[in-house]
């Protein structure tokens, strides 16, 4: 090598997949390393990224966590974690001064429309440079792919797989004279007391967390995951740790079928571990939605639904709901929970989303990115595909519509929750928890909360609003005759399918046929 010549090196771009174990770009890459490429693993501070409204901190404050050891992980191995900020393509442009750039590795991406742009200015600058770029699926999640009568199938496939092999050592780039620091980034979030509860992340977390779920706490998976009384304790809380990669999604189904076959388990434990597994398929489910389609994220699914709630949106109504301040116990306390912890049951998710979607009738977008922003497992390929089946913008489910006192009083009825997360009705008892509007004003002051001065009147009647709300999807669906078309075609291209026997050379046609890249 001449003294002008530059170091061959090839990139291993971290994303959303902060691991070494099951890594496929990790492991491809380190075998470049036979052919004198030594690997160089990259992440990327991309501050326009972190401008958006569906970013937060704690998305970062978790990023954080597994990025530290990660690098711990990567040193050992003998080179460590490069941190850039920056445009990505401005720091592949700045490596490619220091070095030669011979390949680039990373997994696919079903995120934003951000990051779908981004990729494709990336592909389009490893083009230009001859750079070749190895993309590898991180999920069963597959491009290009539109047939869903065999997705299940590959999904399957996918997971069988043997996990990808760490490599054993990489050779330290002596030339990189680079102190491993995280930058400072400027996010707010909510209130920054907000983050008390916060899950921490790391693969030792994440491997903590599967632990003693699969052999401790998920024994009643199929029976506490409704109530946010049992739920936090009773559900895996790995959802964090699927989204930003310190476990692979693989790696989890193959640990926990295996464990399914102990033949010690009981009845009870093998049901909540095959429910868990159903939902580790349904994760693929509906990232793929997005992968296929990635309009879903600022487009109403069926489009005919366009203009139903748009022009009407009431912005006290929206500051009261994503605050916590509705004058409906149950959703207050779900919302304020949430903004504490980062994490809430599904059914609650559900309920919030329902909530502001028919009770106040606020378009879809704006409580998508608040709540984006309070989840830190915020997945987008889930987060986009539920939000608008729950607002009722597929035209491919049913309504699922919440009442919140009922729900209240069937998964919190003694109010336990209510009061850890409204302490204002600590001192309401019955079913006045759960109505408190209710309760006379005599027993109001005794009780210590004035309704309407020390916690917020309901801001809508729930019932009358329902009722409204469901008349004007109704009339809405009349305006459209070509309605039910339009969903059947809708569901062709994205529902679910019936588990069925497939002709599997006829799969495999199709699995070649859409393992392509980003174009």
């Amino acid at each position: 090598m001449s003294s002008t010549a530059k170091e061959p090196i090839a990139i291993v771009w971290y994303k959303r997949d902060l691991r070494i174990h099951d890594h496929a770009p990790l492991s491809m890459a380190a075998n470049s390393q036979y052919r004198g490429i030594k690997v160089l693993p990259l992440y990327v501070v991309e501050p326009d990224y972190w401008k958006l409204p569906d970013s937060s901190a704690r998305h970062w404050r978790f990023i954080s966590h597994s990025l530290l050891e990660l690098n711990q992980s990567l040193i050992k191995l003998g080179q460590g974690l490069l941190v850039e900020q920056g445009d990505m393509l401005h720091v592949l442009e700045k490596l490619a001064k220091q070095f030669n750039i011979v390949e680039l590795y990373s997994h696919q991406e079903s995120g934003n429309l951000w990051t779908y742009q981004r990729d494709k200015n990336v592909t389009i600058w490893c083009l230009k440079n001859k750079i070749k770029w190895h993309e590898h699926e991180a999920f069963g999640v597959f491009r290009r792919f539109n047939n869903r009568d065999h997705w299940s199938y590959y999904w399957e496939r996918y997971m069988a797989r043997e996990k990808s092999i760490a490599p054993t050592s990489l050779t330290k780039i002596e030339s990189l004279n680079v102190v491993f620091t995280l930058p400072e980034i400027s996010l707010e979030l909510i209130e920054n007391d907000e983050n008390e509860h916060l899950q921490k992340g790391g693969r030792s977390q994440g491997l903590e967390c599967f632990s003693s779920f699969i052999f401790e706490r998920g024994k009643q998976y199929s029976y506490h995951m409704s109530s946010p009384l049992t739920a936090f304790n009773s559900c895996s809380r790995l959802s964090p740790h699927i989204t930003f990669g310190t476990l692979s999604l693989r790696e989890i189904v193959q640990k926990l079928r295996k464990q399914v076959k102990n033949t010690e388990l009981n009845t009870t434990w093998k049901k909540s571990l095959r429910s868990f597994d159903s939902r580790l398929h349904w994760h693929c489910h509906f990232m793929q939605k997005l992968e296929t389609e990635a309009l879903f994220e600022t487009h109403n699914m069926l489009q005919i639904f366009n203009g139903l709630r748009e022009d009407e949106f009431n912005e006290d109504y929206f500051q009261a709901w994503k605050t916590g301040n509705t004058g409906y116990p149950f959703i207050d306390a779900c919302m304020r929970c949430l903004r504490h912890t980062g994490w809430l049951n599904f059914r609650m998710r559900a309920m919030l989303v329902s909530f502001s979607s028919y009770q106040l009738w606020l378009h879809w977008k704006r409580p998508a990115w608040h709540l984006a922003q309070c989840f830190a497992d915020y997945e987008p390929g889930i987060h986009y595909s539920q939000i608008q089946m729950q607002s009722g913008t597929t035209g491919i489910n049913t309504m699922r519509i919440y009442n919140p006192v009922k729900q209240s009083q069937d998964q919190d009825p003694k109010g336990i929750f209510i009061k850890r997360w409204v302490p204002e009705l600590s001192q309401y008892f019955g079913n006045f928890i759960h109505e408190p509007w209710t309760m006379s004003l005599t027993t109001q002051q005794q009780s210590g909360c004035i309704i309407g001065k020390d916690y917020a009147e309901p801001i809508v009647d729930h019932i009358v609003a329902l009722r409204e709300a469901r008349a004007r999807f109704t009339d809405f669906k009349k305006l459209h005759p070509d309605f039910y078309e339009q969903a059947k075609a809708l569901n062709t291209k994205h529902g679910s399918r019936r588990k069925r026997k497939t002709n599997k050379v006829k799969v495999k046609a199709v699995i070649k046929t859409n393992q392509l890249s980003l174009f």
